[in-house]
């Protein structure tokens, strides 16, 4: 212990003799170690960003999507034409341990309040979507029953911003796709701050009603079917009861019943590709850095001859030798990699604060990077290790 303590100061005395080297080599390793953390930590932040959103739909509910996922791969057909009708709907909710299946659509188009233009997700809901996830009102209600008679709507709560401001926008109209409609309700986020995804989030949805949209546009699709069940109710088990109901009137493959960890999954599968994918473009960048401190100490142990000639003379072994180069360049390696370390940190506060953008920094990325720091110091510093400790300290004191 003692001996790697003495090897270690040296190395650390000797990077100090060679400051302005030192920082250049080190430079290398912070850009690729800033580059990969920032890709992370965004990952890592928009991950839970999707998590908060898809457990914002409420505890104990399934989703019947009009497609299947197989093998954790995304169904592009799930963009296209549903086959689940109003009468699914009825037969899920007559399965024992469903509280209630509520239909739900997307609708095309846009809002508009004057000039004033938003562009949130518009969706079809029923008054029972409101009792399976309940929500905050802002101000104002959301449907109920008698609302199917009457063109109402339920803006979100960065849709009524965009189209009213700070003024209150219960009983005012909208145009909703060339249609007049009067508001109803806002509904109130419980974050109340934009993310990358808040455009895409339940904060941002304009409600219309189902049944009076339906009874506008007959032909109007299911695009999911929402299902709140019992909280006693074991969820894989009530899916294959709702499988066999739904394979009455439709082929297995055009629909399937999700739990919330089944789309999650899926989420952050697709995720995990593109975050390896960008890693690894952007590892190049440390590969660069860890290349520049090899050639730095290669040149080093050259112009350190006398130095290694006179500590051989004096009695020093080999091994002290390959364990003081190695140190110096995990050392510069490691500095790198915490300069990397801190200048992420402060690109992700500013991120966070001036963009829809919010990394998260978290204890596994940090001893990722400085792992990763450490291992490329080890890797690219054994050859000028092993060539300065191979040295003759005869050929090495004819430096003198």
């Amino acid at each position: 212990m003692a001996l790697l303590l003495r090897n270690f100061l040296a190395a650390v005395q000797c990077i100090r003799e060679q400051r302005t080297r030192a920082l250049l080599s080190a430079l290398g390793v912070m850009v690729g170690s800033s580059a990969i953390i920032l890709l992370v930590s965004i990952a890592t932040g928009v991950q839970h960003d999707v998590t908060n959103q898809v457990r914002d739909l409420g505890v104990n509910v399934l989703v019947v999507v009009p497609g299947r996922i197989e093998a954790g791969t995304f169904n592009p057909n799930f963009g296209g034409m549903s086959y689940l009708k109003d009468i699914d709907v009825e037969r899920c909710s007559k399965v024992p341990g469903v509280v209630r299946a509520e239909p739900f659509t997307f609708v095309g188009g846009g809002i508009r309040n004057g000039a004033k233009v938003a562009s949130p997700l518009l969706a079809a809901a029923t008054p029972g979507w409101f009792l399976m996830r309940p929500v905050q009102m802002q101000e104002g209600r959301v449907f109920q029953p008698e609302d199917a008679r009457s063109d109402t709507v339920v803006l979100g709560s960065i849709a009524k911003k965009q189209l009213f401001g700070n003024v209150s926008a219960v009983g005012k109209m909208v145009d909703v796709n060339q249609r007049r409609y009067r508001v109803i309700g806002v509904t109130e986020d419980k974050k109340q701050e934009q993310s990358l995804l808040s455009f895409g989030s339940l904060q941002n949805l304009v409600y219309l009603d189902y049944y009076r949209l339906k009874s506008i546009q007959p032909d109007l699709q299911t695009a999911r079917i929402m299902i709140q069940i019992r909280p006693d109710v074991e969820p894989r088990q009530l899916i294959k009861r709702l499988d066999r109901e739904f394979q009455k009137r439709l082929d297995r493959q055009q629909f399937q019943v999700l739990t919330q960890e089944d789309l999650l999954g899926l989420v952050y599968k697709l995720m995990g590709i593109l975050t390896w994918l960008l890693t690894g473009l952007t590892s190049i960048a440390l590969f660069v850095g860890g290349v520049g401190i090899m050639t730095v100490m290669l040149m080093s142990v050259n112009e350190r001859s006398q130095e290694i000639g006179i500590r051989k003379t004096v009695g020093g072994c080999n091994r002290d030798i390959f364990v003081q180069f190695l140190f110096e360049s995990v050392l510069l390696s490691l500095a790198g990699g915490i300069c990397g370390l801190g200048f992420s940190y402060a690109a992700d506060l500013a991120l966070y604060r001036f963009t829809p953008v919010k990394p998260e920094i978290t204890s596994a990325i940090i001893f990722l990077a400085l792992g990763v720091s450490v291992g490329v110091g080890a890797i690219f510093g054994l050859v000028p290790a092993i060539n300065a400790s191979r040295k003759d300290p005869v050929v090495a004191m004819r430096a003198l």
